[in-house]
């Protein structure tokens, strides 16, 4: 063995390890440290503004609007209706608004998009125009009569008219499958007229004056400020009775289905003198089918169209805007008078009117 490698250690016993410290408890006298206790910071109560407040329940109310409308059209989108169209007022060719910008009474333009909608719409199978107007311009009248006669070649049209269907009005309704009227409307007055005032009398009692230069001898014609020539009466005139041709032709074309062609333009022409009939006396002189009124109408239309039980209506909206989404709507103060004027002077009144806010002399069919 050698020398030098040391013995190996002797293995130690459990016992022979010392326990670990333990530290002595610590012992507190007195009384104890008190823990410090924070105060909460009183918040003061926030204040909301009245105008917040109303400002998200009429935001919240017109979008709950708005998706009740979208959800019930949807739903009306899958069953048959019948469309409404309203013609309303003395007829322009953009109309009057209402107050909150609906309710557009007469006017070509927007009547034109209704039909143009109406007939594009699959869910509407047949449509009622309902024409409450004493009549107005004869360009507009005319292409109002042009629409209605697009609409009919793809849906049955019926017209139901109000208290006046007159002149215009008529010209309208002349382009539609059916006309009702009730048996008091006031309706014909076929006609065109055209009226020039003359203040030359008055200029001269008051000492006005006017000087006119103008490029040719019809420039002027109508001038307020002196009397018409007989050349200028004659060129008016010819004008009216072009017109007046064309008013003709087309209630004869409208109405000949209607009456299986008994509407002649013979016989037209004895009752195209400018009258008015009760929609009693229209129906005997093949002006319009039916005495009734606008259920009647519908009830004609659902049937053409095959709709059994009650018809579901789809009104095509004259504004838009607040006006459309409250209903509002506007209508012409004219009717009231027109109403209670009979004979040859329908609506001359109103002509005047028309012509004062337009300051337009073109001819008008009243």
């Amino acid at each position: 063995m050698d020398a030098n490698v040391s013995p190996a250690p002797a293995p130690v016993s459990p016992s022979d390890v010392p326990p670990p410290s333990v530290a002595p408890p610590v012992v507190v006298t007195g009384p104890p440290t008190p823990v410090p206790v924070f105060a909460p910071v009183p918040v003061p109560p926030r204040k909301i503004s009245f105008w917040k407040v109303f400002w998200i329940v009429v935001v919240s109310g017109i979008l709950l609007l708005w998706i009740w409308g979208a959800i019930a059209s949807l739903v009306a989108a899958s069953q048959p209706q019948i469309g409404l169209i309203e013609v309303s007022g003395a007829i322009t060719d953009q109309g009057a608004k209402g107050l909150l910008g609906a309710g557009s009474a007469g006017g070509a333009r927007e009547f034109m998009e209704q039909t143009e909608k109406a007939e594009k719409d699959d869910s509407v199978k047949a449509v009622v125009i309902r024409i409450n107007s004493p009549g107005g311009s004869a360009s507009a009248s005319q292409e109002m009569f042009e629409a209605v006669q697009r609409l009919r070649a793809k849906k049955p049209v019926i017209c139901s008219m109000g208290d006046v269907a007159a002149s215009g009005g008529y010209y309208i309704a002349a382009g539609c499958d059916k006309i009702y009227a009730n048996p008091a409307t006031l309706t014909g007055s076929i006609g065109v007229i055209s009226e020039f005032p003359n203040y030359s009398e008055l200029f001269r009692k008051v000492g006005l004056g006017a000087t006119t230069i103008k490029s040719g001898k019809f420039k002027d014609a109508g001038n307020p400020a002196r009397p018409l020539t007989a050349e200028e009466k004659q060129l008016f005139q010819d004008m009216v009775n072009s017109i007046f041709a064309e008013f003709k032709n087309d209630v004869v074309r409208g109405r000949k289905a209607a009456t299986g062609g008994k509407l002649t333009a013979e016989k037209l022409a004895s009752l195209a003198t400018g009258r008015v009939f009760t929609g009693r006396q229209a129906k005997a002189a093949l002006l319009v089918d039916e005495n009734g009124g606008l259920y009647d109408a519908i009830q004609d239309a659902a049937k053409r169209a095959n709709i059994t039980g009650t018809p579901k209506i789809k009104e095509f909206s004259s504004g838009g805007g607040l006006g459309a989404l409250f209903g509002a709507s506007s209508s012409s103060g004219i009717l009231g008078a027109i109403t209670n004027t009979f004979g040859e002077s329908v609506g001359r009144g109103a002509v005047r009117e028309l012509q004062q806010q337009t300051q337009s002399n073109l001819p008008t069919i009243y």
